[in-house]
């Protein structure tokens, strides 16, 4: 006779990952590309959701099925994408008004004011502090709290 029992498990989670890439869910990525759709399912099959047109625009990946990803958007907007779209080069959105300091320090100097959902480039972090590059007429380079950026995680 066959047993049940085992078949199930005894949690009720989900599985967020199926043949997907072994990696640590959740895990933040962003766009490869400018122009880029979500879709309501792993395939081309499923309808577009919503369009990006952000190259570098940051995601996390909540989810895998084969060599699509689920992510969610800094705005909880949820939907899935194909790897080749996303690349694990490291972005941020700053999500309040904050200054841009040119040590990680409270008392360092301010070198520039940053305005919320302000697209950034995340070189490294810290427990507190993350160093970044904004890049516009002028490439500007320094430090800003960690908790002041959606996307920042311990590196």
């Amino acid at each position: 006779m066959l047993s049940s029992e085992k078949a199930f498990s005894n949690t009720n989670e989900s599985k967020v990952s199926i043949n997907g890439s072994g990696l640590k869910i959740p895990r933040m990525v962003s766009l490869k590309n400018s122009l880029t759709y979500m879709r309501s399912g792993p395939g081309k099959k499923f309808p577009i959701l919503f369009e990006f047109n952000q190259k570098g625009y940051p995601l996390k990946i909540i989810a895998e099925y084969n060599n699509w990803r689920k992510i969610t958007t800094f705005s909880n907007v949820t939907g899935w994408m194909h790897t080749q779209l996303l690349s694990s080069f490291k972005t941020g959105l700053i999500t309040k008004i904050t200054f841009l300091k040119k040590t990680p320090s409270n008392s360092g100097i301010s070198v520039a004011k940053l305005l919320p959902k302000l697209l950034v480039n995340i070189k490294k972090c810290t427990e507190i502090w993350c160093k970044i590059e904004i890049l516009r007429e002028k490439v500007f380079v320094g430090w800003v709290k960690k908790e002041t950026i959606w996307g920042a995680t311990k590196n």
